[in-house]
């Protein structure tokens, strides 16, 4: 099992990296990328219920943080990455700046698209299909 993006923190910290946020003070505060993550675990669960049938800690529900705590995040390795995608356009989505709307479209596309196997229209036609 890979250890990679195992907790809440993991997720934060390689999210920073995604959003150019590296260097403190930070333009996204933990709390609000606590609160990223949030909306795109209930997202997820809107797209992939079956994703959360068998967790351990949320029992069938939506894990839900309340800090950048180092707190375990119970997700399928093949769909962290999809998650760690979603956190980062709801994080895109709040800020205020218009350039941002655009990046947290595309970060929400490759989430969507992870989480349901679809693929763009442009990604289609590039491809033939």
């Amino acid at each position: 099992m890979s250890t990679a993006l195992l907790t809440i923190t993991d997720y934060i910290t390689d999210a920073r990296t995604l959003l150019q946020d590296t260097i403190a003070p930070y333009r996204y505060d933990d709390g609000s990328l606590v609160i990223a993550m949030n909306v795109a675990l209930l997202e997820g669960r809107r797209l992939r219920p079956d994703l959360f049938v068998f967790s351990r800690f949320a029992k069938g529900g939506v894990p839900s943080f309340q800090a950048n705590d180092g707190t375990l995040l119970d997700i399928e390795e093949p769909f962290r990455l999809a998650f760690l995608h979603g956190l980062c356009a709801h994080a895109l989505e709040r800020d205020q700046e218009d350039i941002q709307d655009e990046r947290s479209a595309t970060f929400m596309k490759i989430f969507t698209n992870m989480l349901i196997g679809t693929i763009g229209v442009a990604a289609a036609a590039a491809q033939g299909g």
